[in-house]
């Protein structure tokens, strides 16, 4: 905290500062500013395959071996 109070303090704000122009902001656009996320989002080949897998469509193996024998025979 104390590293981002001096960040704050060269650009001429203070913690409080900082809240209230959020909270005018939150009222000037009706949402947050930015973009909420809770990590790394999938991208359009990774959402694919997780659907594929929800679905019941998507490979599955019982042993490393037998993994790594599917990956094999999808190569060629």
């Amino acid at each position: 905290m104390k590293n981002v109070r001096r960040m704050l303090a060269t650009m001429g704000v203070d913690a409080p500062g900082v809240v209230n122009m959020l909270f005018a902001q939150i009222e000037l656009q009706g949402r947050l500013p930015f973009a909420v996320l809770g990590g790394a989002q999938p991208n359009a080949a990774t959402r694919a395959a997780i659907e594929e897998l929800e679905s019941g469509n998507g490979l599955s193996s019982d042993s490393w071996d037998e993994f790594m024998d599917t990956l094999s025979r999808d190569e060629d």
